[in-house]
């Protein structure tokens, strides 16, 4: 147990699992069978109401005592789970800082903060020091329809000493006076008191906020060696030893921290907190079938807990259960829907299952919580596309150009749209806007290159080919490229210069190979461009361009039978080339009039 040693006795996983057990009631594949194959229950009808605490206020103008600001409301808030008629609305840090330094919080800070949180019920308060003594005011506010109504208010003063007493008191003088009525069996953990150690409580405020505030590595590894003295001081503060085996966590020391959390449990077996974080902790470990079972326990105790059935759904996830965690992150998608990790989770169940009807929903439901998120935007444009909606993908990526008017990725989309939707000068201007937005990127030189060929405008697809040179990689396209704007603009021995330049850089593309056959061709160099013909067949015999070039050179050459079988090729790879037809059939002819002698004599 903790109590055993400052920090170094840890519970065996054998006692943990029958803690678990003892706890929550058998194991999970006996409740499996129980509920008839679904491991957690759905969410109840009427989930309790949540609640969460703010920052409270200094408002003796002591920064000594600034370090309660987070630790009161921490534990107030922790002891506050004891009441089954309410669920806590804070993740595993419980306090937040707000983000700018206040003397007094207004109804306008806790409806935002509600709102956030999405919780019912907000809990603040104020700290004094009046003659040496600690004052604590408690007020708890129902927030509603966009406004907050204070309902309860406790003011008591003690000793810093009783900090714990009082925040006990205050507790259930606001409960009480808000007509929050508790069960008796909830009292065990609203009576109880985290520490017994001031000292100990007190670096526990200073690592709280220090981790709450902290910005660099250096200023989270200070704020966990604070925390670290804090539980070697008082070994049984098991919030404190929670927050600690966080940040053994964070330092990548996995089996540390769920050897501290085992021990927390022995200590406090129903410390969901803690629960949770060891299943975190066992999947660092891939100890998926523990992490599985503590979830499983925790959410059909805590069916309403949203957090926890949102981390065994991406467990489900991660063990390739697809549609377990489709159920899981459905509820909690439907009941939070500004919940946007869920969401972006049912997006990537929905294109594993290619549903694009639904995955255009969900991206629409993520880009709407995160507006300003590009990545989410591109891929609700690649959607769209893939659902056919191109005015709406078009719209999107334009969005996308208001944000960041220099994504190229946005840029160049459109233009591969414009381009779809036969709007070249469109097309035009935004891969030229590419090109401006980042013009070490050689992508954007040839798609609007290719536009240009597109649109017969040759000279100035040449100007850009010229210009993509300069990229190393792409130096055989570009030369390849070029050479067959030079052979369209008869001019094949400028033709011929690129595209052996093409082939030298990259002899195994066929097309490179064919374009430069059909320069020698024109330039009478049959032999050469023979053997070009030959090697693009070699790597591509389904070309049927080169089947074609081939049997007009051997027709050239007088090889009219090994002409004709060159043109069954290109027909047979593609049957729709009506050249290679004609010339099958004036050779059929030729042979037929060989053949039958259709030459008539002179004479009468």
């Amino acid at each position: 147990m903790l109590g055993k040693s400052k920090g170094s006795g840890f519970a065996s996983l054998a006692l943990l699992t029958a803690l678990l057990a003892l706890l929550f009631g058998g194991n999970s594949s006996a409740a499996r069978a129980q509920s008839g194959g679904s491991a957690v229950p759905g969410l109840p009808a009427q989930p309790p109401q949540a609640y969460a605490v703010m920052p409270f206020e200094n408002r003796s103008g002591i920064a000594g005592i600034e370090w309660m600001r987070l630790a009161v409301p921490f534990v107030l808030a922790e002891r506050a789970e004891g009441f089954s008629r309410l669920r806590p609305g804070y993740d595993e840090m419980v306090v937040r800082r707000l983000p700018r330094a206040k003397d007094t919080v207004s109804d306008a800070d806790i409806i935002v903060y509600a709102k956030q949180l999405g919780v019912q019920w907000v809990v603040t308060g104020w700290l004094r020091r009046p003659d040496w003594k600690l004052e604590l005011g408690v007020s708890l506010y129902r927030v509603n329809a966009g406004k907050a109504t204070k309902v309860a208010e406790y003011v008591g003063t003690g000793e810093f000493k009783e900090v714990h007493t009082l925040i006990g008191k205050a507790l259930l003088a606001v409960t009480a006076e808000a007509r929050l009525r508790h069960a008796d069996d909830d009292l065990e953990l609203i009576r109880r008191e985290s520490s017994t150690d001031f000292y100990a409580f007190t670096l526990f405020g200073r690592a709280l906020g220090g981790m709450l505030a902290a910005v660099t590595a250096a200023d989270r590894d200070k704020a966990g060696q604070t925390m670290q003295r804090a539980v070697f001081i008082e070994p049984t503060f098991t919030e404190a030893q929670r927050l600690f085996a966080r940040d053994q966590h964070r330092r990548f020391k996995p089996v540390l921290a769920k050897a501290r959390l085992e021990a927390v449990l022995e200590e406090r077996p129903a410390y969901t907190a803690a629960l949770v974080s060891l299943a975190k902790a066992a999947l660092d470990r891939k100890q998926f079938s523990l992490a599985e079972d503590v979830m499983e326990k925790v959410v059909r105790v805590r069916p309403w807990d949203l957090e926890v059935r949102y981390e065994l759904a991406m467990l489900y996830w991660r063990q390739g259960r697809s549609p377990e965690a489709f159920d899981q992150l459905t509820i909690v998608a439907d009941n939070r829907p500004r919940h946007i990790r869920a969401r972006r989770a049912l997006v990537l169940i929905h294109a594993k299952r290619s549903d694009i009807a639904h995955l255009v929903e969900e991206l629409k439901e993520v880009a709407a919580l995160a507006p300003k998120d590009v990545d989410t935007q591109l891929e609700l444009g690649a959607a769209l596309v893939a659902a056919d909606s191109i005015d709406e993908a078009i719209a999107v990526y334009k969005g996308i150009t208001v944000i960041d008017a220099l994504n190229v990725q946005a840029l160049k989309f459109l233009g591969d749209l414009y381009r779809r939707q036969g709007k070249t000068q469109r097309a035009i201007r935004q891969y030229g806007l590419a090109i401006k937005a980042a013009p070490k990127d050689p992508r954007s030189y040839f798609l609007l290159g290719a536009m240009y060929v597109e649109e017969g405008k040759d000279k100035a697809a040449r100007r850009i080919y010229l210009k993509a040179q300069r990229f190393p990689k792409w130096r055989g396209e570009a030369f390849n490229n070029l050479g067959a704007i030079e052979l369209r603009r008869n001019r094949p021995a400028q033709g011929v210069w690129y595209l052996r330049r093409a082939v030298q850089r990259d002899g195994r593309r066929a097309g490179y190979r064919y374009n430069l056959a059909l320069g020698l061709s024109k330039i009478q160099a049959s032999d050469e461009a023979m053997e070009h013909i030959d090697s693009a067949l070699a790597l591509d015999s389904g070309h049927g361009e080169s089947h074609y070039l081939r049997g007009v050179i051997l027709l050239r050459l007088g090889r009219a039978e090994e002409a004709r079988a060159a043109f069954v090729r290109t027909i047979e790879a593609n049957p729709a080339h009506e050249d290679a037809a004609h010339n099958m059939a004036l050779l059929d002819a030729m042979k037929r009039r060989a053949l039958h002698g259709e030459v008539t004599a002179e004479g009468k």
